[in-house]
């Protein structure tokens, strides 16, 4: 009886991870329209940086512009400059 549960055990798991693996993806795909257009704007409010328009933006905006900066900056890797 043990050695059946050894075997039946990693099939299990294998349709648990895949079940969430597929639940992911579809709260990722759902997320992904309000997700494009937030980045899209904070793209915009960056290339407002150093113009008035840039001391016109509100704390929240400016924070997420430096923060879309930052990560656009982690993508390209340190030899991007």
């Amino acid at each position: 009886m043990g050695s059946q549960d050894q075997h039946r055990r990693p099939d299990l798991r294998g349709a648990v991870d895949a079940a969430l693996k597929a639940q992911q993806a579809a709260i990722d795909e759902a997320a992904a329209p309000e997700r494009e257009a937030r980045d899209k704007q904070a793209a915009a409010d960056a290339a407002l940086y150093g113009t008035a328009a840039w001391d016109a933006l509100g704390d929240r905006r400016r924070r997420l512009a430096a923060a879309h900066t930052a990560r656009q900056g982690e993508e390209r890797g340190p030899d991007a400059a």
